[in-house]
């Protein structure tokens, strides 16, 4: 997949700009906080209906605004000049748009599957560090970006457990009125209920295999691939394992009968406490992923080194599945990883992509490319720049706003090892919520 074009209306500190990519790797250089990553995050959005920042729409509305407007133009392998573009409103009420080629879109999960893009970026380390919510996000999203319906059926899941735990809570509260005036208490309202529990136990047992199945099948396919990765990384000297954690007494490996069998059987089992409780205590909603390497919890045990391997490995294993699942590259956005991985790593991470559209923020060039000594200049203010040096051995000057690296051996494109021969490297200013095109030289 390629981005042509960007439209930010009213985006974090974005106003109103337009930028036009490159089809190969694109560079945004500028000091922090000045919006290098929220233009990453605007992509990022387009595939996943949320921000790898935040969870809140509202705090990606620029302040003094009421609403946010993100929109792409991209191609497909398949299926060229499509668009996604995505609306959020406070006034004159809530409100969230998902267009898709100018057709609204019915439901937010009407977005999964259309537009493809995996992001690395320094949060990725919570993946280890942090909770479980945070690893079943990843994986979630993963699976939603190829299998649009698993998306519907955490949907459906939060909705049948959200009716499940309160009829949980309501049965708790009779049984609290019953102990202070028995005479008060409705047996028939009270197994009335527990018959409608049952109802809603079998839909959410039903939803949850659909849910472990799915979650069991491509954490194999991420302990495969993120597995060779690091074992390449690490010259062979390190395993990785993943595994799945889900309710006990559960066998992920059984087939569909037997984990909706079992799971029915775990609720009946544990029904007396969740309405002691007033909510359901086990479920998919508290799945995890333990990762291990050489036998040994990353959380716990891990070294700072063996957490960034494992992460890219697992960033390379998303970008994997994706493409060997839809057939198309997904875009990479790489917001300011470089400066924390070593050149053994950074090489790595760089042979994996090097056809796929890639998205780099930094805050120097010295970062991504450190044996060049050059500089950036602007490309407007520099135009007739481009003439003169219209025969350079770096660049092919054809358009502006674009540098054709050139395949010499002292090219950017062998030093980088970013892109293919067809390829390009665009390079961006960012200042303040401005974007300008820049020329390397």
């Amino acid at each position: 997949m390629k981005i042509n074009q960007i439209e930010l209306k009213n985006f974090r500190n974005y106003e109103k700009e337009i930028i036009k990519f490159s089809s190969g790797t694109n560079v945004f250089i500028g000091q922090n906080a000045q919006g290098k990553t929220n233009i990453l995050e605007a992509i990022y959005l387009c595939a996943s209906a949320r921000s790898h920042r935040t969870g809140k729409d509202i705090e990606l509305i620029k302040d003094g605004h009421s609403f946010y407007q993100v929109k792409i133009n991209f191609d497909g392998e398949e299926l060229k000049d499509q668009s996604l573009k995505i609306e959020y409103r406070t006034e004159p009420r809530l409100m969230r748009d998902i267009y898709y080629c100018d057709i609204k879109q019915d439901k937010i999960g009407d977005l999964f599957g259309l537009f493809h893009a995996v992001i690395f970026a320094p949060e990725d380390l919570m993946l280890i560090k942090d909770g479980p919510s945070v690893r079943r996000r990843f994986l979630d999203v993963l699976i939603s970006q190829i299998r649009p319906l698993y998306f519907r059926n955490l949907q459906l899941f939060q909705q049948y457990l959200r009716q499940r735990n309160q009829l949980l809570k309501t049965l708790k509260e009779m049984l609290f009125q019953k102990k202070i005036n028995p005479k008060s208490f409705q047996a028939e309202l009270y197994d009335f209920n527990l018959i409608q529990l049952s109802i809603w136990t079998e839909k959410l047992a039903e939803t949850e295999t659909e849910i472990i199945l799915m979650r069991e099948k491509y954490i194999e396919k991420i302990q495969q691939y993120a597995g060779e990765a690091l074992a390449t990384i690490s010259d062979q000297t390190e395993k990785l394992k993943i595994n799945y954690k889900t309710i006990s007494n559960i066998d992920t490996k059984a087939d569909k009968k037997t984990i909706y069998k079992q799971l029915l059987n775990r609720y009946e089992n544990q029904i007396d406490n969740d309405i002691q409780r007033g909510n359901t205590g086990s479920g998919t909603h508290r799945d995890d992923l333990e990762i291990y390497v050489n036998d040994n919890l990353l959380k716990e045990r891990g070294s700072q080194g063996q957490q960034r391997s494992a992460v890219l490995s697992i960033k390379l294993a998303e970008l994997k599945i994706i493409e060997n699942e839809t057939q198309e590259k997904p875009v990479l956005l790489l917001d300011d990883v470089m400066s924390e991985l070593d050149e053994k790593r950074r090489v790595h991470l760089f042979s994996a992509f090097e056809d796929n559209q890639v998205f780099i923020t930094c805050t120097e060039l010295a970062q991504i490319y450190p044996k060049f000594k050059g500089k950036l200049i602007d490309a407007e203010e520099n135009s007739q720049f481009l003439e003169e040096k219209d025969n350079d051995k770096y660049f092919d000057h054809t358009e502006l706003t674009e540098i054709q690296v050139k395949t010499s051996k002292n090219s950017l494109k062998s030093d980088l090892s970013l892109i293919n021969e067809n390829g390009y490297i665009h390079f961006y200013k960012i200042d303040k919520g401005t974007v300008k095109s820049q020329i390397l030289v």
